[in-house]
């Protein structure tokens, strides 16, 4: 199955729902990645207000 990005949150996921934040608001018409292992250390993941390590989508549709 294709990942879907949450239209909340912007994570990526394969489940027909948001693991992050239970959200079933989720599209296939996302673009950009960014993948956040520390977002205490990274300032891209602060200025996005990434707060919990994952995959995400920098643009939802």
């Amino acid at each position: 199955m294709r990942e879907q990005a949450c239209r909340k949150c912007k994570t990526l996921t394969t489940e027909k729902a948001c693991p992050r934040d239970g959200s079933t608001e989720l599209s296939g018409e996302w673009s950009g990645l960014i993948v956040v292992i520390s977002p205490e250390k990274s300032q891209v993941a602060k200025t996005l207000g990434i707060t919990q390590p994952g995959r995400y989508a920098l643009k939802v549709s």
